[in-house]
């Protein structure tokens, strides 16, 4: 018995030294992890500041949003100016533009200026945010000493010339559907107008064009004045045949003669 005793002990005592490595190394790892689980949760984002970020990068863009709704143009004669305050006479009414400091002035060619070089009747753009008090607080301001012409506008038309006017160098172009659609075309020494010869495209002169002729023309308007100033033409080969709508003439219909039905004789 007090061998068995004896020998239960040797066994025990041989695996508890082989299990108390075993035991610490689990302990160690299992302190390793709950440091980690601890570490990783302190530096996710908790659902309340999620909800706190996503709130400040909306209100971000909103504030941005509205920035950019404000942001207008202004753009006329400088009519008065009463404390930094510029009172110009726009399309649209009088406008008032707040000035101070942070206003970058510039005059022609892009030249920075000051507010005391400023002039009644300068041609002015302002550009800055438009003011719930109908204000517009001026960011940077443009003073040119006239208003700038404004950009020539280009026409392009087609059609049969109907008439030419040789002491003037006038052609009456006739739209290629539309009949009662004309446009009057002018020609000057500068206008160029070609034409297709024998394949190749070359300049002939106005006293070449006839009536019946297609032509493309291009060139501009005067402000008020219908009549296009020509700065090209080109003739097009051939008469201007088949291109107005024709109106169809209606056919009369043949009605068929009814054919007389045959009668039999009564046999007797």
């Amino acid at each position: 018995m007090h061998r068995i005793t004896r020998n239960l002990n040797k066994i025990t005592q041989k695996t508890t030294r082989k299990l108390i490595p075993c035991l610490s190394v689990f302990i160690l790892l299992l302190c390793l992890s709950v440091a980690w689980a601890q570490n990783a949760r302190a530096q996710s984002p908790t659902p309340t500041g999620v909800r706190e970020e996503i709130k400040e990068k909306v209100q971000e863009r909103i504030e941005q949003i509205q920035t950019e709704f404000k942001k207008r143009a202004f753009w006329g004669t400088l009519k008065e100016i009463t404390n930094s305050t510029l009172v110009l006479d726009t399309p649209r009414g009088e406008r008032r533009v707040k000035t101070d400091e942070e206003t970058k002035f510039f005059g022609a060619g892009k030249k920075e200026i000051k507010l005391a070089d400023l002039e009644i009747g300068n041609f002015i753009i302002a550009l800055g945010y438009w003011q719930e008090n109908g204000t517009l607080e001026g960011k940077r301001i443009t003073a040119l000493t006239q208003a700038p012409k404004p950009a020539v506008r280009r026409y392009a038309v087609y059609g049969r010339v109907a008439d030419i006017s040789e002491e003037e160098k006038i052609l009456s172009i006739v739209h290629p559907t539309k009949s009662d659609v004309t446009y009057q075309v002018k020609v000057e020494s500068s206008t160029i107008i070609t034409k297709k010869v024998e394949g190749k495209i070359k300049k002939v002169t106005f006293s070449e064009i006839e009536i019946g002729d297609r032509v493309v023309a291009v060139g501009t308007k005067a402000e008020g004045n219908e009549t296009i100033t020509a700065k090209l033409i080109h003739v097009i080969p051939g008469k201007a045949t088949g291109l107005e709508e024709v109106t169809p003439t209606p056919t009369e219909k043949v009605t068929p003669t009814p054919t007389k039905k045959p009668t039999p004789t009564p046999a007797e």
